[in-house]
């Protein structure tokens, strides 16, 4: 599985609209608005790039409103599991 994050800006009169629309495509996980230079993110989850490819370029870049995505790969997963794991195995 592989996880990345869609940095999206979109047009000033789609963004009540599109959060919604981003939210219901399969893979999307996530949607959040955010402030700053990009109007949403999104965390999606597909099971190779090949299905990453297909979801961003075919189906969420298509959606009327959005200007510009940027696609970030997660490489690590950093959190309560992962650290708790890391000590059980002894990599303290």
């Amino acid at each position: 599985m592989l996880t990345a994050f869609l940095l999206i800006t979109a047009d000033r009169d789609h963004l009540g609209s599109l959060g919604p629309q981003l939210a219901a495509c399969p893979g999307v996980l996530e949607t959040y608005t955010t402030t700053g230079d990009v109007d949403f993110i999104v965390r999606i989850q597909v099971e190779d790039v090949e299905g990453l490819a297909a979801l961003v370029h075919d189906r969420l870049a298509a959606l009327p409103g959005i200007r510009r995505t940027r696609t970030h790969l997660a490489m690590r997963r950093f959190g309560p599991e992962e650290i708790a794991a890391a000590y059980d195995l002894g990599l303290d």
